[in-house]
């Protein structure tokens, strides 16, 4: 039975979103024709093999962006090396943006080197025209106060906090500090304006899981084995410690992470047969101190890290990539049928910037089921290796944009399959809730099948990475999803998901690996999801019709104990998707459609907003992005359907030689199916063929007939004022006070109300 959307995270979407807003991802394939090219070419071939191996795949690409500058528009973009990983024979060079020595919040850059030390594609989500100055007027204590003045309490531990430069689309920037936080979910982060003293963002660093758990599992793997425990650590006595001291595994002790009380927990797990780890399950499944929880999560991230050690040639061995597993996992006391990864790691005395938490559930253990440790695994992977996750609350100059949450989501469940072997994630947790997630299953496409949550639409993203590995074996199949991994920015849409795994293809066919006909596979597989068209925006013209999801207030309001009525003055939702026509040069208007399918309700209220030449821009407003840059709208709809016109009347009026851009903003209580269209107006249809015949002579004394003038008769009912100017945007609606407060308060509550929902 097909489940029902469940939209946990967004409950507390009012206070919990992304902490960045950037340009989308900017894609440059290099052409041997260009200067740059020419240039990396020359000094490519001027070196041996055994100096382009020195020099390396950093020295390629650093020289690359600095002579393609003006081709790439990097002019006063400050670029550092962060990072080269292996993507099969090719490197991905990654950089991080600076502005005046500050770190500019999710704005990097990823370049492609050949074999052979050639550029070959580069990828750039970077702020241009940066010009905030770097000098704050509050100081760290004045951020810090103001954070903890959120929560209503001075912070038992004391918030860590550092300058960076958060980019806005079409401003200066905001310089703002950045407060971290710990919370009941591994951690929240605040940007604070550092100019104005005002919170700018706010949004969760873990990554939750939701499920019930165990290893290869019980369901798939009932019988125990003895396994061996690789790369402990030697100690006396031994505890299960590796990697180096990378890896420690613990055990829940206490703390309240919610309420700003550490976690206590404990490592005391010693052999218990000779050298030997053997212990049994325990007898009672609700135990929250059983050493077999531990030893399994030892076994089985470990597993998981020599996977990406040994295939794609992943070095994890510096201290940033210390992570600390907490096995037993208990929300301040109670069961925590979750798991999750979180950045913000924990504090002494096993002090790690990385934390992984497995809970224990009020049913069963999920260290239980693999599926999990693999999941949580690859998104420390992603957090790490690449850091393109933004979350479920990540907006843009575009406003919400969940989409990198979606593809981290999909590829987290992704190689945890693979690994594992079978295309199905959480036998022997989800399923016994009839909410397994079956990556073979091909039926969702973009964007009539996209939620807006991100596990609901990472499943297309799994069964897109599954169906690769289906057609071209293993091997090649984690070749091409971590090499399109590798890639990805931090404001990657799907698209760019898309056009990632195509460059990948197109690498593994330079080196021979795959054939003309299999990058055409590829293509044609991509193209079976709908992703080969699935950017921030879709493209509406000569009357194309699309259709995609919207969640509703009453999915936010969920468990706070607020009504939709209450929110809907103090928040803005939007469709998932902009929408844009480029109408014939003879049209005289344009018109675009929207009709809506509640589900669950009829209590709508939405606006339109159309924009000329660039999409309608966003702002953010402390908590949700709002509408703010358009040209033309129409606002408070009530009803199913309306549409706005532009033509010759309109202020300004309608220009045939531009494209015309459009959105939904809401504040619709239920969630509702969207269909939009657009209608060229005032277009002759192709005149059809026809024998020709006799000419008639006029009658006597008749006069040639003026054609009156053209009508533009509505596609359906049409609300007065539809095509007139927005005026000055309306000011944001002050954060609503009974969301944004109860939201921490009541998520333990929704979250065990509906905790068996989604494996994170």
């Amino acid at each position: 039975m097909r489940r029902q959307p469940l939209l946990l995270p967004l409950t507390a979407l009012a206070t919990l979103v992304s902490a960045r807003t950037a340009v989308a991802s900017d894609w440059h394939t290099v052409l041997p024709g260009s200067p740059a090219a020419a240039f990396s070419a020359r000094s490519a071939a001027a070196l041996s093999a055994s100096a382009r191996s020195a020099a390396g795949a950093r020295g390629a690409a650093e020289t690359y962006l600095k002579h393609a500058a003006a081709e790439l528009g990097l002019h006063g973009v400050s670029l550092r090396y962060e990072k080269e990983l292996l993507a099969g024979a090719h490197r991905t060079v990654r950089f991080e943006q600076f502005h005046a020595g500050l770190p500019v919040l999710g704005a990097s850059a990823a370049v492609r080197v050949a074999p052979d030390g050639r550029v070959t594609v580069v990828v750039l989500d970077v702020a241009r025209d940066l010009s905030v100055p770097t000098a704050p007027k509050y100081r760290e204590d004045a951020a810090r106060k103001l954070v903890e003045a959120t929560y209503g309490m001075t912070l038992a531990e004391r918030p860590s906090a550092s300058l960076a430069v958060f980019p806005e689309a079409e401003t200066p920037g905001k310089l703002v500090w950045v407060v971290d936080v710990r919370s009941e979910r591994g951690g929240d982060r605040y940007l604070v304006d550092a100019h104005t003293g005002s919170i700018v963002h706010r949004r969760p660093l873990a990554v939750d899981v939701r499920g019930r758990v165990y290893p290869i599992s019980a369901a798939v793997t009932p019988e125990v084995e003895d396994r061996e425990l690789t790369d402990l650590d030697a100690a006396d006595p031994q505890r299960l410690r590796g990697w180096s001291g990378n890896l420690e595994v613990t055990n829940y002790v206490d703390g309240d992470l919610l309420s700003g009380v550490p976690l206590t927990l404990e490592q005391r797990v010693e052999p218990n047969s000779g050298d030997d780890f053997l212990y049994n399950p325990p007898t009672d499944a609700s135990d929250a101190h059983d050493q077999f929880a531990q030893v399994g999560i030892y076994y089985h991230l470990t597993r998981m890290r020599d996977y990406f050690r040994s295939t794609h040639q992943l070095d994890m061995t510096s201290p940033r990539w210390k992570v600390v597993a907490v096995a037993n996992m208990l929300e301040s006391g109670r069961p925590m049928d979750n798991a999750f990864y979180s950045p913000q790691g924990v504090g002494a005395p096993f002090s790690a910037p990385n934390l992984i938490a497995i809970g224990q559930g009020s049913r069963f253990d999920f260290s239980d089921d693999s599926d999990v440790f693999l999941h949580e695994f690859t998104h420390y992977i992603s957090s790490n290796a690449v850091g393109y996750n933004e979350g479920q609350f990540a907006i843009n100059e575009y406003g919400l944009s969940p989409w990198g949450g979606s593809i981290d989501e999909g590829l987290a469940d992704y190689f945890a399959c693979s690994v594992n072997g079978d295309p199905t994630v959480g036998e022997a947790s989800l399923e016994l809730f009839g909410m397994e997630r079956d990556l073979s299953d091909d039926q969702k496409t973009c964007p009539d099948d996209l939620f807006g949550e991100v596990h609901e639409d990472g499943e297309m993203i799994g069964s897109l990475a599954w169906a690769l590995r289906e057609k071209f074996g293993q091997v090649v199949g984690d070749s091409l999803v971590w090499s399109a991994m590798t890639l990805l920015t931090s404001n990657a849409s799907l698209d760019d998901f898309a056009r990632a795994l195509q460059t990948a293809a197109g690498d593994l066919v330079s080196t021979g690996e795959l054939s003309a006909a299999d990058a055409a596979a590829v293509d044609a597989i991509i193209k079976s999801r709908g992703l080969d068209d699935c950017g921030e925006v879709l493209d509406l013209s000569g009357g194309k019709a699309r259709r995609t999801q919207m969640f509703g207030i009453d999915s936010l309001a969920l468990g706070t104990g607020a009504t939709c009525q209450e929110a809907r003055g103090q928040i803005s939702l939007q469709s998932l998707f902009h929408f844009k026509s480029t109408p014939d040069p003879t049209a005289k208007g344009i018109r675009f459609i929207a009709q809506l399918q509640p589900v669950g309700g009829r209590d709508l209220e939405w606006n339109i907003y159309v924009r000329t030449a660039r999409h309608v821009g966003f702002s953010s407003t402390g908590f949700l992005p709002e509408a703010t840059l358009y040209d033309y709208s129409v606002k408070k709809i009530t009803k199913t359907y309306e549409e706005i016109v532009i033509d010759e009347t309109s202020d300004p009026p309608f220009d045939p030689a531009q494209t015309y851009y459009m959105v939904i903003g809401h504040g619709n209580c239920p969630a509702s199916l969207l269909t939009v269209e657009s209608e060229d107006i005032g277009v002759e249809p192709p005149v059809e063929p026809v024998d020709p015949v006799d000419p008639v002579e006029p009658e006597t004394g008749s006069s040639g007939a003026t054609p009156g003038p053209t009508k533009y008769p509505p596609a359906g009912p049409r609300e007065e004022g539809c095509a007139c100017r927005a005026g000055a945007p309306s000011a944001p609606a002050a954060p609503w006070a009974a969301l944004s407060g109860a939201a921490l308060a009541a998520a333990a509550v929704l979250r065990r109300r509906v905790r068996a929902r989604t494996l994170d």
